[in-house]
């Protein structure tokens, strides 16, 4: 009948009436909520945005700090390794009998004491505070560069990599002096040990401000390949530790891949590192300041073998310095909240 269809047309209308009402009452809300969302996003000052990598340019700023804070403290711990090392990679060159590792360290304590095997530390905590800072502290920021999937995936093994060798070739650039200065205080056979400002005023009268900057090349090289290994691996191992084994965030942790690390970056830079030693000390025959002539020097007067001249001091520094360094540098960086590496 006419009156029953009214009805139900009636109570049609007013189910779409009610749905219609619900519609644009969640539209309006949806709408609400992006528009607040917006403006919050655009009034909050951009130091305090936080990028995928999950920390803000404030505190990627704090990091830099912290990281230079750790990577002097752990210079602190092994200094003396270095300046031994140096002595036994150029022992050889010198026509002098290489000495094994604790004789290098014995014979230094014997002649000139703690100051002896402590001489360039000033030269080496000026790098740490500009070098190592920029090493570890552009990680962060290059990581979050790389990543494509805005946080939400674990970056690829590769991309890590090249985030260590950027950062590590780019910070060795800026503070090669530094490394300069710190090994030929390191190579002097003078005690007193000469002062940091006294080297570099040597080296400025006879080569120039641009003789601060001999041997760039190979520090460069070497500190790519340094910053690719030891940034890589450690962030792969404390990864897999956690994911593959539950292994919890703590110290232990920490250790062991701060070992393991320092293994592999010992290995990978070895080469470089008695190149750079021997271009920086003056002491390549023939006056060649490149990385081929340093490499040529060395197969010709030591063999393959001294491309690896110092390896177990250079282990013994890299180990204890990754402990400390990553030990420190994990600690306040909990304390500051940034939470871990």
């Amino acid at each position: 009948s006419r009156g029953h269809r009214a009805r139900v047309c009636a109570v049609v209308a007013f189910i779409l009436c009610l749905s219609s009402s619900s519609s644009s009452s969640s539209l309006s809300t949806a709408m609400s909520t992006t528009a607040t969302t917006a403006t919050t996003a655009a009034t909050s000052p951009w130091y305090n945005v936080k990028s995928s990598g999950g920390l803000t340019p404030l505190e990627m700023g704090l990091n830099f700090g912290l990281v230079g804070a750790s990577c002097v403290a752990a210079q602190g711990t092994v200094h003396w390794t270095r300046t031994a090392m140096v002595q036994q990679q150029l022992a050889g060159m010198r026509g002098e009998q290489p000495m094994g590792m604790m004789e290098q360290t014995a014979a230094i304590w014997r002649a000139e004491g703690m100051r002896g095997l402590y001489r360039g530390f000033s030269a080496a905590a000026l790098r740490e505070a500009t070098y190592s800072s920029l090493r570890f502290g552009l990680y962060e920021p290059l990581k979050v560069a790389l990543d494509t999937s805005d946080g939400k995936e674990d970056l690829a093994v590769w991309k890590k990599v090249i985030a260590g060798l950027v950062a590590g070739a780019g910070a060795a650039a800026i503070a090669s002096p530094t490394d300069l200065l710190m090994i030929q205080m390191a190579a002097s056979k003078q005690f007193p040990p000469p002062s940091m400002m006294q080297v570099g005023r040597e080296v400025i009268a006879r080569d120039g401000p641009m003789g601060l900057y001999k041997g760039l090349g190979t520090t460069v090289t070497r500190a790519a390949v340094l910053g690719a290994t030891k940034m890589a691996t450690y962030d792969v191992l404390k990864t897999e530790l956690r994911k593959t084994y539950g292994w919890q965030e703590g110290p232990g942790l920490v250790f062991v891949a701060s070992v393991a690390t320092g293994l592999a970056i010992t290995i990978t830079t070895s080469p470089a590192t008695n190149m750079q030693t021997l271009i920086m000390s003056g002491n390549i025959t023939g006056g060649g300041g490149g990385m081929l002539d340093a490499a040529g020097d060395i197969m010709r007067r030591q063999g393959p073998i001294g491309f690896f001249r110092g390896f177990g001091m250079q282990w013994a520094r890299f180990g204890p310095y990754a402990v400390v360094q990553f030990a420190v540098w994990e600690s306040l960086r909990n304390v500051c909240g940034l939470g871990a590496i």
